[in-house]
C-alpha cells in the first residue's frame, strides 16, 4: 500500500487551477512518499532524498594526467631510470633529485615526484654517458599531475537533495565510492483506459476508434519518471470502474484516461464520491488537457485523471505529471527549458496554450502545425511542448517541455 498522504484532507477541491499554480497547490496538499536506500545504478528517474556525499577523494592519490615523465627536482635535465609507472598498480620506483621515469596516464606518481611533464614537451639525449630528458625550448613549464583530492575530498557534498538520479549522478556516485544513497521514487502507477468506443485490436465496429494511447502513454509517463505497473482497458461501466479503484495495489499513483468530462457516460466523479476519494484539483486552465483532475484515493494513492483525446492526455501528463513527481519526491531540478517562440501566440482568455514546437535556424521555435487533439500527428516533427500563458505574444520567451523521442 502506498504511503502517500494528503496534508489537508478536509479542504475543498480547487477548480480550474492555473498551470503556474500546480507546483504550489500540489506541494501544499501532498506529503512526499517514503524514502529508501537503493543502488543508484538501478534507480534512474528517482530523486535524491539527501545530499550525495563523497566517501573517497578523487583522485585517491597523486596521479599522472598525461602520458609523459615523472621528474624530481627543477631540472633543466633529468637522468632516466629504467622502467615505466603504469595505471592500476603501485611501482617500486622512487625518484631522487634529478631523476625521471616514464609514466602512463592515470598511474600513481612515484615517491619523490615533483612534477609530471607530458611527452610532447621533452626530448631525450645522452649526457655524461647517461640517458637524460630535458624540456624542449619554448615548451610551457606545466605540471600534469592530478593532485589527490583535486576533484573532491572525502566528505565533500557532491550534489544536494532533490536532484534527479540520472547517468551523471550515477557516474559521480561511483567515482566517489557512494553507489548506494537515500532516494524517493521513481513513482509507480496503475493505468486505466476507459471508453466503449476505444478498440485496441481487431476490426473496428461502426462508431469505434483505434486506441492511440495505450501503446505510448507508458512512454510519456516514463518521461516524467512515472513507471507503469500495469495497464487495464475497461468500457464505460460504473461498477467496473469502482472495482478497479478498489483493487489491492502497492502503486503510488493511479492514472486514468477518459471520463473526465461531465457527460452522461462520464462516471468518474460520481465513483470517486462513492468510494470516499478527495478531489484536490478539478480542471487546469490549459488547452488542450484542461479537463483533468487530481484526487487522493482512500488507499493513499494519488489519482491523475487524464482527458480521453490523445494530445490532451499527453499535454496533461507532461504538465501535471512532472508537478506530481516534484511534490511526491521533493524534486528541485526542472526538466523544462526556455526558448523564444516565433509564430505562436495565446489569446488573453486566462488559459495556457500548449503548442507543439520545433527549433529552427536562428535558434527560435516554431509551431509544427495545427494541433488536432484526436491524434498525435502534431508531435511527429515536434521537439517540445511550449507553454504559452494567456496574453503571450509572438517572439516571447516561453517555457518548453522536451518531448520523449
Amino acid at each position: 500500500m502506498s504511503v502517500v498522504q494528503a496534508r489537508s484532507a478536509d479542504t475543498a477541491s480547487r477548480v480550474d487551477v492555473a498551470v503556474a499554480e500546480l507546483d504550489v497547490v500540489l506541494g501544499a496538499e501532498l506529503s512526499p512518499i517514503r524514502e529508501r536506500y537503493a543502488a543508484l545504478a538501478e534507480a534512474v528517474g528517482a530523486t535524491l532524498a539527501g545530499p550525495l556525499w563523497a566517501t573517497a577523494a578523487l583522485p585517491v592519490a597523486d596521479t599522472a594526467a598525461m602520458d609523459g615523465f615523472a621528474v624530481s627536482g627543477p631540472g633543466p635535465r633529468w637522468r632516466m631510470l629504467i622502467g615505466t609507472c603504469t595505471a592500476g598498480r603501485r611501482s617500486r620506483i622512487a625518484l631522487a633529485d634529478g631523476e625521471a621515469v616514464r609514466i602512463a596516464t592515470g598511474a600513481l606518481t612515484p615517491p619523490g615526484t615533483t612534477a609530471v611533464i607530458r611527452s610532447e614537451h621533452v626530448y631525450g639525449e645522452r649526457f655524461g654517458g647517461q640517458a637524460t630528458i630535458a624540456v624542449l625550448p619554448g615548451a610551457p613549464r606545466r605540471n600534469d599531475t592530478r593532485v589527490r583530492g583535486e576533484s573532491w575530498s572525502d566528505g565533500d557534498e557532491l550534489t544536494a537533495a532533490g536532484m534527479r538520479v540520472d547517468a551523471s549522478v550515477i557516474s559521480v556516485a561511483q567515482s566517489a565510492e557512494t553507489p548506494i544513497a537515500m532516494i524517493r521514487g521513481p513513482l509507480r502507477a496503475d493505468v486505466l483506459l476507459t471508453g466503449d468506443e476505444i478498440r485496441a485490436t481487431g476490426e473496428l465496429a461502426p462508431g469505434q476508434v483505434r486506441d492511440a494511447l495505450g501503446a505510448v502513454l507508458p512512454h510519456y509517463l516514463g518521461h516524467c519518471d512515472i513507471g507503469v505497473r500495469g495497464l487495464t482497458r475497461l468500457p464505460d461501466d460504473r461498477a467496473l470502474l469502482r472495482t478497479w479503484f478498489e483493487l489491492d495495489t502497492d502503486a503510488d499513483l493511479a492514472v486514468t484516461v477518459g471520463a473526465t468530462g461531465h457527460g452522461g457516460a462520464d462516471h468518474l466523479r460520481s465513483v470517486l464520491e462513492e468510494i470516499g476519494a478527495h478531489i484536490l484539483i478539478d480542471g487546469v486552465r490549459m488547452r488542450p488537457g484542461g479537463s483533468q483532475l487530481v484526487a487522493r484515493l482512500p488507499d493513499g494513492r494519488i489519482l491523475l485523471a487524464l482527458p480521453g483525446n490523445p494530445l490532451a492526455a499527453v499535454a496533461a501528463t507532461l504538465v501535471t505529471g512532472r508537478s506530481l513527481v516534484r511534490a511526491l519526491t521533493c524534486r528541485t531540478d526542472s526538466a523544462s527549458s526556455w526558448g523564444r517562440i516565433a509564430d505562436a501566440a495565446a489569446p488573453d482568455d486566462a488559459r495556457t496554450r500548449i503548442v507543439p514546437v520545433r527549433q529552427v535556424e536562428g535558434g527560435v521555435w516554431r509551431a509544427t502545425g495545427t494541433s488536432g487533439t484526436a491524434h498525435l500527428a502534431a508531435l511527429l516533427q515536434a521537439q517540445s511542448l511550449a507553454l504559452l500563458p494567456a496574453g503571450t505574444g509572438r517572439g516571447a520567451l516561453v517555457e518548453l517541455l522536451p518531448l520523449p523521442r
